[in-house]
């Protein structure tokens, strides 16, 4: 039996993935889990100790952004050292290796001989460098000056994210004691590829994921295919059992929920065009308009960003369209709307929740909206279980075959793993610990 240590700094991505590790790797290893604060429901599900028979202790902290950063920091150094120094775990794993807890956790595991293990939570978007040029595209329309020419705004933006990285991998680190997190790997370059930094092995849902990593420069031999919790059998039942069984979904339910982004603008693909908040919000709008002309007398939920602060100017926006349009509390979970839908639609940018659809609820139509040709848009073009819709013609068809009952499915093909699950792999790693 293992000693396996887990670290989660996702709320969303631990409910919808991690959880599942977690009470996988519990059935047979002795468990330790950190978490930063989770919804209610997951608290309540991990204090079942006969879901999770071999968890012996759960630990909050939180990570190092906003408000007095050092203090936060200082507070989190200790907590993982503390914890680390007296659990002696075996195997550490967490998310990624990027982002500041993560940095600090492998690093003091290491120490003590762990290995360290990255596990895939979340959808791949894209490669580094497209998700570096959104996040400067964003930085620069949004958070600076409007006066500015355009490329000056992108050299301050970049300078801005070299200080943050100064800040995170530099600064902080010395100031509890600890040598600097050398490299140029961030989060704040949007290096999202594990095994760039500390972990020993990282996992990823697919072969299209894989050769992602490999292209922003993991080594491919640390790299492995484990797929998605919901893709095992056990795993999938522990889900069906805690989550989605309570939701009371009924068959043939006319319900569509549309996954809002987040981001108010967006820019075009060819020449990264800023497509403003206003523009966006008529292109969105429209397409909201059209599902409620060809869908009359169906429900259409808007579930937007579980961060969206303008709640109310959706609202307000939205009303105009049709008493069929409801926009719900972003706070609420994405997988109760998974569950109660038969259609789920995403606007760019892509959304990562159809991808969790696509796991949680197969049988359901997914749309992957790119129908102004976004940057990012077309993060969904060719992944299997998902329709990507281009333009509104497409759409249109679509819709009215969903209406006539006429729209059939494209089946997916099976996967190739290279473990069977993540216990398999916690056991392999183990096994090569203790040799």
């Amino acid at each position: 039996m293992a000693k396996v240590l887990f670290l989660s700094t996702n709320a969303a991505t631990f409910r919808a993935t991690f959880i599942g590790y977690l009470h996988e790797v519990a059935q047979r290893h002795e468990v330790v889990l950190l978490t930063e604060q989770i919804d209610e429901q997951s608290t309540k599900i991990l204090q079942n100790r006969k879901l999770f028979p071999g968890l012996q202790e759960i630990m909050f902290f939180e990570s190092p952004f906003h408000g007095n950063i050092f203090n936060k920091n200082y507070r989190l150094y200790h907590v993982l050292k503390h914890i680390i120094q007296s659990f002696e775990p075996d195997i550490a794993v967490a998310h990624s290796d990027i982002w500041p807890a993560e940095m600090y956790f492998m690093r003091l595991a290491k120490r003590t001989g762990s290995a360290t293990v990255a596990l895939q939570s979340g959808f791949k978007i894209a490669e580094q460098k497209r998700l570096l040029q959104w996040s400067c595209l964003m930085n620069a329309y949004n958070r600076m000056p409007r006066f500015l020419p355009f490329g000056l705004k992108m050299v301050l933006v970049r300078f801005k994210k070299w200080v943050g990285h100064v800040l995170y991998h530099w600064i902080l680190p010395l100031s509890v004691g600890e040598a600097p997190f050398k490299g140029k790997t961030s989060f704040l370059f949007w290096h999202e590829s594990s095994g760039l930094r500390d972990a020993d092995y990282a996992t990823v849902f697919s072969k299209r994921d894989h050769e992602i990593c490999v292209k922003d420069g993991v080594p491919p031999e640390k790299v492995f295919i484990i797929g998605h919790p919901l893709e095992y059998k056990s795993t999938r039942s522990f889900f069906d059992d805690v989550y989605f069984a309570k939701k009371g979904k009924q068959e043939n339910q006319k319900i569509v929920t549309v996954m809002w982004p987040l981001e108010p603008g967006g820019f075009e693909e060819v020449n990264y065009k800023e497509i403003s908040p206003e523009r966006m919000q008529e292109k969105r709008m429209r397409a909201v308009r059209l599902i409620a002309q060809k869908l009359p007398d169906w429900k259409i939920f808007i579930k937007s960003h579980p961060t969206l602060q303008d709640v109310l100017g959706i609202k307000k926006l939205l009303g105009q369209v049709s008493a069929n349009v409801v926009v719900v509390d972003p706070k609420e979970p994405a997988d109760a709307y998974i569950e109660k839908s038969r259609v789920v639609m995403g606007l760019p940018p892509p959304s990562t929740t159809l991808f969790t659809a696509s796991k949680q609820n197969p049988e359901i139509i997914i749309l992957s909206l790119n129908l102004w040709n976004e940057f990012l848009g077309d993060s969904y073009k060719e992944f299997e279980g998902i329709e990507y819709i281009d333009t509104e013609e497409k759409f249109t068809r679509i819709l009215d075959a969903i209406r006539e009952g006429r729209y059939e499915k494209k089946q997916s093909s099976s996967s190739t793993f290279d473990f069977s699950d993540a216990n398999e792999l916690i056991e392999y790693i183990y096994a090569k610990r203790i040799r």
